[in-house]
């Protein structure tokens, strides 16, 4: 089951001073790491957002999918009303889908996680973005002005959703967070330089406490692997050399040590 009132609290809080702020923070993830994201399907789960955030995708046709279309006007592709708890997408269709805070707005991020899988081609990437619920932003909209909606969503930290494509079988490629901008003001073009150095320590020390993570993962492809060949090319490198090699009979479940040696072309003419 999915949550609506969520998505629509999104598309009215981008819209507001403290909102936009977020949202150029995340857009800027967003650009950043679909700069790796090529093919020719791409698809959007949930629409978040009145502002178009794959503008500067430079997959060639963008599909965006959501239960409720309300702000699809500014997508510039196709619009298709469906419920994401059960995506109308066959199995290996898609280059990259898009996930613009689309597992905090469900029950079962998991499930949808696995339809996504099942859905993308091998080969093919998934990008994430979520709120940090240790970001300072979002900590002070949880208790602040903003705190229904908040506390109504399934916020989820950034490690937990690589665990879970690590578990599917994802290589993970980039793992991004934005500033850490409520000690500078909540619009201010500029931060302060203590404030920059603060953040790059603790990205050191693996603590990010940035409002909005962005993850890029890659779909992970086995290489078979062939059976039935259990020879093996130094066996037959040593029956050149005239050494004993091992030969394996496999349906005498035995091994017999037979030694080649180079023909004599003496012995012929006798």
């Amino acid at each position: 089951m999915a949550n609506p009132a969520f998505q629509s609290f999104l598309r009215q809080f981008y819209e507001t001073p403290k909102g936009r702020s977020l949202r150029l923070q995340e857009q800027a993830l967003l650009d950043h790491a679909l700069q790796q994201v090529f093919g020719f399907y791409l698809v959007q789960l949930g629409d978040v957002s009145k502002q178009p955030l794959l503008d500067n995708s430079r997959v060639n046709c963008k599909v965006l999918i959501d239960s409720a279309l309300k702000s699809a006007s500014s997508f510039q592709g196709v619009c298709l009303q469906a419920d994401m708890e059960y995506l109308p997408i066959r199995t290996d269709s898609v280059d990259a889908f898009v996930l613009p805070h689309t597992l905090e707005s469900v029950v079962d991020p998991y499930h949808l996680l696995r339809q996504v899988d099942a859905a993308l081609i091998p080969e093919g990437h998934i990008l994430i973005t979520g709120y940090n619920p240790l970001g300072c932003r979002i900590m002070r909209n949880r208790f602040g002005e903003h705190r229904q909606p908040f506390k109504q969503a399934n916020l989820i930290r950034a490690h937990r959703v690589v665990d879970w494509l690590s578990l599917l079988g994802y290589d993970i490629e980039q793992v991004s967070y934005s500033s850490i901008s409520c000690l500078t003001g909540q619009d201010h073009p500029h931060r302060w330089r203590w404030v920059e150095g603060m953040e790059k320590g603790l990205e050191a020390l693996g603590l990010d406490f940035g409002n909005v993570y962005c993850i890029l993962a890659r779909k992970r492809v086995a290489s078979p692997t062939p059976v039935g060949l259990n020879w093996r090319l130094s066996n037959w490198l040593t029956a050149v050399k005239g050494r004993p090699t091992v030969v394996s009979n496999r349906q005498n479940a035995r091994s017999t040590v037979t030694t080649v040696q180079r023909k004599n072309p003496s012995s012929e003419s006798e």
